[in-house]
């Protein structure tokens, strides 16, 4: 029993010594110290992953857009295509005016806007019944406990 208990004792230490070892060796790294010497704050590194981040924003702007404009194209093409117009015809059909927007805002502007005055007055009354289901714990979701 000692025997087995001191074989599995041997093989634990040799493998956390193992662990031990490949980390110290990650830590001592070359690459790894020259970049402590040269930034020892982590300024620099803070700067690079700064950039890259902006970067990356970059890249997806720009493939967000031609994306965009790539549809607007296919868009004009297939209004081309089923009414048998020219470039010019079809970029109006697809391209609306600003005073088409503004005369349906002002439509639903004068829709909604009836009255004058706003009552600012508010009305609260007390219900009759005092039992109401939002506290109540009967509607809850955990189970009650089985106690044997």
């Amino acid at each position: 029993m000692k025997q087995k208990i001191n074989i599995s004792l041997r093989l634990l230490l040799f493998v956390v010594i193992g662990v031990q070892t490949q980390f110290a060796n990650a830590l001592s790294n070359e690459k790894i110290e020259n970049f402590r010497i040269h930034d020892g704050i982590g300024i620099g590194m803070t700067i690079t992953a700064m950039c890259v981040v902006f970067l990356c924003l970059v890249i997806l702007y720009t493939v967000f857009k031609l994306v965009g404009k790539i549809s607007v194209r296919l868009s004009h093409r297939r209004a081309m295509v089923s009414s048998g117009l020219s470039h010019e015809e079809a970029k109006e059909i697809t391209q609306q005016s600003g005073e088409l927007f503004a005369a349906i805002a002002m439509a639903i502007y004068e829709a909604t806007e009836l009255h004058d005055e706003e009552h600012t007055i508010l009305t609260i009354k007390n219900k009759a019944s005092v039992y109401s289901p939002w506290s109540s714990k009967i509607y809850t979701l955990r189970e009650v406990p089985v106690k044997k």
